[in-house]
Order: structure tokens, then C-alpha cells, then sequence
């Protein structure tokens, strides 16, 4: 199916929605099944389920990292990508035993653009050891960005060549291999400065679709505020292949709170909750300056004054929506 036909079928779905039903896009060879989207009511309604990357929670320990999450009102936990699953595994495993949180994503650097058939295999082997500790930790996936950069350059596919291979090579194996251990890759589409290839969610539910099992999407806020015209149709469009979101300051990418009167996210939750979205919103970002000392990093005490106010602010808009 092309792009401009998966385009008018989440648009009739969104509509469908509008009136409190469901997209259920199938993932069935071709992509979405039929001619119309499958509409069911959502099983459940959705939750706010708030979350932080790895980095960014207070403690220096793995326990100490999980109780600030439990006492702050948090669901989930992102972690890292790279050797960190494959190294920290059995800890985080044991470490979540008996707490009401749950493994997210991973994220990191990836890149499937390469030329050279080597380099984009090596990416590929990778990730499948990463892929099997998310799988036993029961992660909802790990998040991919098959291209950064500039695509049509000397060394580098064309954006034809990288979809190509990357549906029917390797974002296809390595969703096959995410699918056989429980979990899923998540595509992520970033914003025109960061990426030529892969920019609106409805381009990555159709990419998923066409891999097929083991292949999900995400919407980050802080890209999406550039690429798309509506957060709430952006959602929508991603149906039940949205298993993850990011969230950031609308003005900054920082966390959200900072500038209230721009970080406004009731449109997206929306969409969320007409879905029965149940994922994480993970913040992705960065503290604010001191403009004192833009290189000065902030006291903890403010780190966690400012993750608590994003707390609030987040689920005010949630009641909002």
C-alpha cells in the first residue's frame, strides 16, 4: 500500500476514533488488512504511565534508581542500549522483583544507512544480543532510528535503498528476532535536522506494518511539534503499532514544565486516550541552563524539584484531555 492510501485509512480510523472507537491496524503481509482499518472499542482505557530514561533518575545505584521511580509516582524505567542490557540484566531483573514498575525501552545509536552490506550487518549483530536481555527482561522493545544523517552521499543508500533493505533485511530480522523472544523493535522518526528519511509516525506504523511482527512505532513529542500538524492524528494514525512515546519541553528540549505556557501536550494525550494507550511517556531531554553558568550543571535538589513539577504538569494535562 502506498504511503498517500495508508494516509486515507488512518484518516478514516481517526475519525472513527473521534467517536470512541479503536484503529486496530492488522499486521498482515501486505500491511493494513483490507481496504478499511478493523475498529473494536479499546479493551482498556488508557493510562498515564510516566517514565524516565536511566540517566536522568536520582541515585547512583540500581535500587536507588527504581525507589526514587516508586515514590515519585512513575510506572516504568528506559534504559540504556548498548552492552548495559546485556551487563546489567540479571540485576535489573532481580532488582524489579516485587516493585509495580516495567522495563520500557533501550535506547541508543543505530544506524542502518551504510553503503557497504558489512557495516549495516555489523549493526544488525549488534542488536541481537541486546534484543535477547530485553526479551528477558520483558522490555517492550528497543527503540531504532534506521538513518541519521544524510542519505544519497557517497557511502550511503538512497532513501528507496535503506527502506528496501530495511523492510526486508535487517529491521525485518531483527523484529523476527525481537518477535521470537518476546519483544519488538520500536521506530523512532525524528525531526528534518536530524534525519532526511524517516519524520512523521505514519510513516513508521507503515514501515512496521510492512515488516511485520516484532516491528512497532513511537512518537516523540519534541519531533513531532516540527514534523506533524496534529500530535492527536499522529497517534492515531500509529494505531495499535504505538507501543512507546517520548515527551519534552515544546520550546527546549529540556524537561517539560520549564516553559508551562508552550508545554502544552492535551492535543497528544488525546489521541492517546481515544487509542486505550497503555505505553510509557518517557522524558527524553535535557535540564535547563543556569544563565549564570550555562555549563554549570543544576544541584540535584533542582534535578528533582523539576522532575516532580514535570510530574504534576503532565498529569494535570492528562485529567485535561
Amino acid at each position: 500500500m502506498k504511503r498517500r492510501e495508508f494516509l486515507k485509512t488512518s484518516a478514516v480510523a481517526g475519525a472513527a476514533a473521534a467517536c470512541g472507537t479503536q484503529l486496530s491496524l492488522a499486521q498482515e503481509k501486505d500491511g493494513v488488512a483490507g481496504n478499511m482499518p478493523k475498529l473494536t472499542p479499546p479493551p482498556k482505557p488508557a493510562e498515564l504511565n510516566l517514565c524516565l530514561q536511566w540517566w536522568a533518575i536520582p541515585g547512583a545505584e540500581i535500587k536507588e534508581k527504581l525507589d526514587f521511580l516508586e515514590a515519585n509516582g512513575f510506572a516504568a524505567v528506559e534504559i540504556p542500549s548498548g552492552d548495559w542490557p546485556i551487563k546489567n540484566c540479571d540485576a535489573l531483573i532481580d532488582a524489579m522483583k516485587g516493585r509495580k514498575l516495567f522495563i520500557a525501552t533501550a535506547c541508543g545509536p543505530s544506524d542502518f544507512s551504510h553503503a557497504e552490506p558489512e557495516k549495516r550487518e555489523a549493526e544488525v549483530q549488534r542488536f541481537l544480543p541486546i534484543i535477547e536481555a530485553l526479551g528477558k527482561m520483558k522490555s517492550v522493545g528497543l527503540i531504532i532510528c534506521p538513518a541519521r544523517g544524510k542519505l544519497s552521499e557517497p557511502g550511503f543508500l538512497t532513501g528507496k535503498e535503506l527502506r528496501k533493505d530495511f523492510v526486508e533485511n535487517t529491521g525485518k530480522r531483527l523484529a523476527e528476532h525481537a518477535a521470537k523472544h518476546g519483544t519488538s523493535i520500536v521506530l523512532e522518526p525524528l525531526r528534518r535536522n536530524e534525519t532526511p528519511f524517516l519524520r512523521q509516525v505514519a510513516d513508521g506504523a507503515r514501515m512496521a506494518a510492512d515488516i511485520g511482527p516484532g516491528a512497532t512505532v513511537m512518537g516523540d513529542f519534541w519531533h513531532m511539534a516540527l514534523e506533524e500538524t496534529s500530535f492527536m492524528g499522529a497517534f492515531i494514525c500509529a494505531g495499535k503499532l504505538l507501543t512507546h512515546v517520548h515527551i519534552a519541553g515544546l520550546k527546549e528540549r529540556i524537561i517539560p514544565g520549564v516553559h508551562p505556557e508552550v508545554d502544552v501536550y492535551v492535543d497528544g494525550f488525546k489521541g492517546l486516550k481515544l487509542l486505550g494507550y497503555r505505553g510509557a511517556v518517557s522524558f527524553e531531554g535535557g535540564w535547563p541552563k543556569d544563565p549564570a553558568d550555562p555549563k554549570k550543571d543544576l544541584p540535584q535538589e533542582e534535578k528533582i524539584r523539576l522532575i516532580r513539577n514535570m510530574v504534576r504538569l503532565l498529569r494535570e494535562q492528562w485529567a485535561m484531555a
